[in-house]
């Protein structure tokens, strides 16, 4: 995982100087592309589907793009400070809800399902050999979730109650990063810990801990489609003003993200030459466990956001449920 400071990665054909309107988009001369700066997750995955654009080897003809990668990619989101970025699911459904600007989905992000296997991302350790040997025995445990509000952790607790009938007042819930959750569970001061991302697919081969319960499959036994984590968001006015540029912008994403893929092994090379890490760890998290998509929210995906929408609305974080057709955007 890329440390948590803001990096930027500029592609060769940015503007140089940054425009002082437009929330980092503009035209600054008749014969330059529109510039659009946008903000991502810190995460290999991340990294991968954007290096085309940032080393200019997918470019458009249509539109410059500078991609910020984030540990606040949420929060740069909900300020406004970029026109398009990710955001996770309950962020995002709480950006809908409270921000002024209006915020859509231009599609799917990063889904928790590999492109090759879907052995789960979002999964509840146990040490190895704990007594607790289900979810059903969780109440009046200590368990550990990044991020009291986050879509991982209202996932679990409604799912918990759906499943198992043990509700979120029966818990002790700490709050704090997965590296420190995994530290915590192994010294005994939680009893479970929902995890994410690169540390919960590390924990996923690691002697010591036990998956609980795989909340990834358990989802899509219920649902019918893998675990949508997060979207490719834009301000709504700001799509109303650049449709255009929006869609292009979308559209070099995807070459970028089927760039990366095509070249996964060398990539995950670089990346690890770079940032430190495990080339072939890399390598299994996209194959096998998480994979960025940037797929169109319909049909039966868009039912299973729906879902977690209302997982969010039954825990008092939104205030109504928002209407299918105001969100995802469709081309």
């Amino acid at each position: 995982m890329i440390k948590s400071k803001l990096l930027k990665i500029v592609c060769p054909v940015m503007a140089l100087a940054l425009c002082a309107s437009g929330m980092g988009s503009c035209q600054p001369n008749d014969d330059t592309k529109p510039e659009v700066k946008i903000v991502m997750a810190p995460y290999f995955g991340s990294w991968l589907c954007t290096y085309g654009v940032a080393e200019g080897i997918i470019t458009s003809e249509e539109v410059s793009v500078v991609v910020d990668q984030s540990p606040r990619f949420d929060d740069q989101m909900m300020a406004g400070n970029y026109p398009i970025g990710a955001m996770n699911t309950a962020a995002f459904a709480i950006g809908v809800d409270k921000s002024t600007r209006g915020i859509q989905a231009l599609g799917l992000y990063l889904a928790h399902t590999g492109i090759e296997e879907s052995l789960g991302v979002s999964l509840l350790y146990s040490r190895a050999g704990s007594d607790i040997e289900s979810p059903g025995e969780l109440a009046g445990k200590k368990i550990g979730v990044p991020g009291l509000q986050s879509g991982i952790t209202t996932t679990f607790l409604q799912m918990l109650e759906a499943e198992y009938q043990i509700t979120e007042s029966q818990l002790t819930l700490v709050d704090n990063s997965p590296p420190q959750l995994i530290e915590f569970l192994r010294r005994g001061d939680i009893d479970a810990a929902i995890l994410l991302g690169d540390p919960a697919v590390q924990t996923y081969y690691n002697p010591e801990f036990d998956v609980l319960w795989n909340l990834d499959h358990a989802f899509e036994q219920k649902y019918g489609t893998y675990n949508p984590a997060s979207f490719l968001a834009v301000q709504t006015d700001y799509m109303e003003s650049n449709p255009d540029t929006a869609r292009a912008v979308y559209e070099l994403l995807l070459e970028s993200k089927e760039y990366g893929e095509n070249n996964l092994v060398e990539l995950s090379e670089k990346y690890v030459a770079e940032f430190g890490g495990d080339a072939e760890f890399y390598q299994n998290a996209y194959r096998n466990h998480y994979s960025v998509t940037f797929a169109a929210v319909e049909d039966d995906l868009a039912d299973s956001v729906m879902a977690i929408f209302e997982f969010v609305y039954n825990r008092g974080i939104i205030d109504y449920l928002p209407d299918p057709a105001d969100m995802f955007v469709k081309w």
